[in-house]
């Protein structure tokens, strides 16, 4: 009798079910991050201190460049065009085949930049490295995971009312937390895009002196 009530306790201190769309995209975002890494080395051996160049080049250059409408959107861009993309995938069925691609490609694009700068720059660029970097990773991945995770769930009951034959299945519901999770989603990136343009700057200062 003792055991049967302790075996119901212990389940219900358990979590219901395993997350399973959200540890298959961070096993892409992984992935993909590995991969960059790997291409960054690359690069590196075979360029001949020609990024190396660039970067200085890029360093100088932008401690002098002033902020501008077209800096604002490019960065605005690179933080909103995986999160919006992750997203509206959850409102078609391919989303199943094209969430873990998204989340493997954004891992790669910034593992790739991250350790590009990385290597070429050494170790003390860390701290700029950080600013460059660090807030981009945090936000953008974190966000294009959580809104990705929600896009998964949906795609997948597409799919399956898809393979049903498209009866009088029950349509995919898209209730007020899956659009008040995109709208958190983008406050935070909006906020750390901003965050990235105010910071960037002084420590390209900082790397310049």
């Amino acid at each position: 009798m003792l055991d049967r009530r302790n075996r119901r306790d212990r389940r219900g201190v358990l979590p219901p079910h395993v997350p399973v769309p959200m540890l298959v995209l961070s096993a892409f975002i992984v992935l993909g991050v590995i991969l960059g890494y790997v291409f960054a080395l690359r690069s590196l051996q075979g360029s001949n201190g020609e990024l190396k160049r660039y970067f200085d080049a890029f360093l100088s250059g932008g401690v002098n460049k002033p902020f501008s409408a077209r800096t604002l959107g490019e960065t605005l861009l690179c933080y909103f065009r995986a999160p919006i993309l992750a997203f509206l995938l959850g409102f078609a069925s391919i989303g199943v085949i094209a969430l873990p691609l998204l989340c493997a490609c954004q891992g790669f694009l910034l593992s790739y930049s991250l350790f590009c700068f990385a290597l070429s720059l050494g170790r003390g660029s860390f701290p700029l490295l950080l600013a460059l970097f660090g807030i981009r990773l945090l936000a953008v991945l974190l966000c294009t995971l959580l809104l990705g995770n929600a896009s998964l769930d949906k795609s997948r009951a597409l799919l399956s009312l898809s393979l049903g034959g498209g009866g009088r299945g029950r349509a995919v519901s898209y209730g007020s937390a899956y659009w008040y999770r995109f709208g958190i989603c983008c406050v935070c990136l909006l906020f750390a895009a901003l965050l990235e343009l105010w910071l960037a700057p002084q420590f390209l200062l900082l790397a310049a002196s």
